[in-house]
């Protein structure tokens, strides 16, 4: 008090407004939307640090589930990147998981790697690439240890343990096969896989005596119960499309071959029809191109490599070749004992050239004169086969309660 009056507190200073609420204040908020949908994830982590209007809306479902989708359709490759496991021959190196960016890949003359260091690797020996879905990557560390991981929002889940509630001694079997994906009509993100153990009879004949599969489940946050059909072999990685996962079952004569899918939705087991054209073709191998199931094989007479793509999923006569490719014409004469690594196609340029791998290379086909050329990357440090898969950048959340409906 000033002789016996209150004194007047000084009004408050003017709030200044940020440069997202004037670009608010003369935007109408769809054209705003708009124009984020069209920005690759990276931009969209650093805006939602401009406002909080803006942190709300890039925070919602409806627009990480219509950023992904744009991001799918569109023939930009800002937010497609290449992620790869890495290992070495020598038993005590640790294995790495490591990703670089497409556009690097296929127009700079050398490509860096960055390793994953967000989430708890420590000296593990092992890691095996699950199945990627919508911007999420499944992996499996030391062949006991799911994890769920976003990289480009650096979020990571460590699945719980799927021995807990079994019998399955660890020591008397091994993770066999395995696979990732979305069940639509759950709104939740799958995780299948199938341990099996054997005694040392089994082993010496190579049968499994004894398989137990378990389906994890994101919004429940745990393992359900048994699903795995004893006549049914489900080894390696599952290749999901149109919400199933599917694999290459080898009958025990190893003389014939049909293709597995385990459906998400309803947790059981069925059969694909396999192609007219591959009667009587030995070990095929299956994998997923431009959201196609693809199917690849080894062609003696050829010495090469032919890959089909199924264009309409479930319709018999929709199976088309792809590529094919001479081994010869990939690593010349000079390469013969390199000439027999799997060929994994990866990605299809807007020039209609495809990115494959083989081995450990990185490389580029072109369909109209059959060239193919090398691309160059360091920090890999692999040298010898490599698991890779193209995938598309997304803000989908590992928290249930903020998956988004695709």
């Amino acid at each position: 008090t000033s002789y016996g009056r209150t004194r007047k507190p000084p009004p408050p200073p003017p709030m200044k407004t940020s440069k997202a609420d004037r670009i608010s204040h003369h935007l109408p908020e769809e054209i705003i939307e708009e124009i984020l949908y069209r920005l690759p994830v990276k931009s969209l982590l650093r805006f939602k640090c401009v406002s909080q209007s803006w942190r709300s809306l890039i925070s919602t479902k409806q627009f990480v589930e219509t950023h992904l989708q744009h991001s799918k359709k569109i023939e930009s490759l800002t937010d497609k990147r290449i992620i790869s496991t890495c290992k070495n021959s020598s038993k005590s190196s640790p294995g790495r998981l490591k990703a670089c960016s497409l556009s690097s890949l296929l127009t700079e003359p050398v490509t860096r790697a960055v390793s994953f260091d967000f989430f708890p690797l420590n000296s593990s020996r092992d890691i095996v690439i699950v199945g990627s879905c919508n911007g999420l990557i499944s992996v499996l560390v030391d062949a006991c240890r799911f994890f769920l991981l976003n990289p480009s929002t650096r979020e990571f889940k460590e699945l719980p343990d799927f021995f807990t509630g079994t019998t399955c001694p660890k020591n008397l079997g091994s993770i066999s096969g395995y696979g990732f994906g979305f069940d639509e009509s759950r709104c939740d993100y799958k995780v299948y896989a199938v341990f099996t153990m054997t005694t040392p009879y089994d082993r010496d004949v190579g049968f499994p005596s004894k398989s137990v599969a378990r389906v994890y489940s994101l919004k429940a946050d745990s393992w359900g119960v048994n699903v795995f059909f004893e006549d049914r072999w489900t080894i390696g990685q599952g290749k999901f499309v149109s919400g199933k996962l599917h694999w290459i079952n080898y009958y025990k004569t190893k003389l014939k071959w049909e293709i597995v899918c385990f459906d998400l939705t309803n947790e059981s087991f069925g059969t694909v029809e396999r192609p007219s054209c591959m009667e009587g073709c030995y070990i095929p191998r299956l994998g997923v191109f431009k959201g196609c199931l693809c199917m690849s094989f080894d062609c003696a007479l050829t010495v090469g490599s032919d890959i089909l793509i199924w264009n309409k999923y479930g319709a018999e006569d929709s199976w088309s070749e792809l590529l094919s490719i001479s081994y010869l014409s990939v690593f010349g004469n000079s390469s013969f004992t390199r000439m027999f690594n799997r060929v994994t196609p990866l990605f299809v340029l807007p020039s209609g050239e495809i990115l494959f791998t083989s081995g450990s290379d990185f490389l580029i086909y072109n369909k109209k004169d059959g060239c193919v050329k090398q691309r160059h990357t360091v920090d890999f440090d692999c040298d010898r086969f490599r698991e890779a898969e193209a995938y598309t950048e997304s803000l989908v959340s590992l928290v249930p309660d903020n998956i988004a409906f695709f």
